[in-house]
């Protein structure tokens, strides 16, 4: 059966339904419970468009690092084994 909600369940019995229609249906509400809503999908979306634009931002730094600093680097390693 899978989990159920208890609260649910134990409402229907006051209203008289029947154990076992009981907890069927309890079962099928405790499913439909994990579902996002619109706003949940928003709220969701703003926090990954704000990690990602942190990400690009490092990305960014990174590339300015390795295309600025690495052929300064690259010529000094030249330098060094061929020209002693």
């Amino acid at each position: 059966m899978g989990v159920i909600s208890t609260e649910m369940y134990e409402a229907l019995l006051l209203a008289n339904v029947p154990a076992d229609k009981a907890k069927a249906a309890a079962g099928e509400v405790a499913k439909t419970q994990d579902f996002a809503t619109k706003s949940d999908l928003l709220e969701l979306q703003s926090k990954m468009d704000t990690r990602f634009a942190d990400l690009e931002k490092s990305l960014a730094v990174l590339k300015f690092a390795i295309f600025s600093v690495g052929p300064i680097i690259l010529a000094l390693l030249v330098k060094l084994v061929f020209f002693p």
